[in-house]
């Protein structure tokens, strides 16, 4: 684990014009969460089959299906980034300050967030202080250090709504419309081991609504750009909310779990750098 700013090898694919990691499904900013078409149907077969195999092999099923059901556990999920063969991640042992742009927001979005970011601190073991409301609009290319706006600390993570059409987000890359975009910042361009602050910028033209009442709903949206912000990637697979277009989960799966488990306060301090 590296916990200082000595120099460090250069991660594969580091973005060196921004403060953004590498996705490694996509660039930054193409979060293609959608449901997929007929995700659910596909998983309601899985299931079928995997209820099927149960009651044919009696006694013998349910051992099997449990010992596939811990396997995936430990394996299902990706990091945004890597240093030294570690995941890139924040420093566990100080808060996450956010706010939030309630500007373009329907009604019911702050809860969303704030629900999310809950699930989020149970994770990782990790605090959150939310720092109030901000006028900032989150753009692709924000500084990760506004002492104007911020103080002399390291600016908060951002999360608030913006309209797609005018974003300096890509919402429409390869024809599908994303509900939401989102990813951590280095303290510098470049590659570094620590987080020190993020983005989220969520479609206000999503026809889905607040709340956590279906997979595409505005609650697990928002969780899954945290997640980002967090430091876990995409993974292809049904059943985790870090499938590209959500596994059909309105909360994190297994995989999901363990990712933030690495990425949170069990896996130690580090030293955050000091703002400039």
């Amino acid at each position: 684990m590296h916990d200082t700013l000595a120099p460090l090898p250069v991660p594969q694919r580091p973005d060196l014009g921004s403060g953004f990691p590498p996705d490694p499904d996509h660039a930054i900013g193409d979060d293609f969460y959608r449901p997929s078409p007929g995700g659910t149907r596909r998983m309601v077969r899985v299931l079928a089959v995997i209820t099927a195999i149960c009651l044919l092999l009696g006694v013998v099923g349910p051992p099997v299906l449990h010992a596939w059901e811990s396997g995936r556990k430990s394996h299902e999920f990706s990091f945004m980034a890597t240093l030294g063969g570690h995941p890139v991640r924040w420093n566990p042992c100080e808060p996450i300050h956010y706010v939030v742009n309630l500007g373009a927001a329907p009604p019911g979005s702050l809860q969303d967030v704030q629900d999310a970011v809950l699930r989020i601190s149970s994770a990782t073991g990790i605090a959150f202080v939310y720092d109030g409301l901000s006028d900032e609009v989150p753009t692709k290319e924000r500084p990760v250090f506004q002492p104007d706006r911020y103080g002399d600390r390291w600016a908060p993570v951002l999360i608030g709504w913006v309209d797609p059409r005018t974003s300096s987000f890509d919402f429409d890359p390869g024809g599908r419309e994303a509900a939401g975009v989102a990813g951590p910042l280095y303290p510098h361009p470049g590659p570094s081991t620590v987080y020190v602050s993020g983005v989220v910028a969520i479609n206000v033209a999503d026809p889905n609504p607040p709340g956590w009442d279906s997979q595409g709903a505005q609650g697990p949206v928002v969780l899954h750009e945290l997640a980002h912000v967090m430091g876990l990637g995409h993974y292809q697979a049904l059943g985790e909310l870090m499938e590209p277009s959500g596994g059909g989960m309105t909360d994190f799966g297994p995989g999901d779990l363990q990712g933030l488990r690495e990425l949170g306060s069990g896996a130690g301090c580090l030293t955050t750098p000091p703002a400039p």
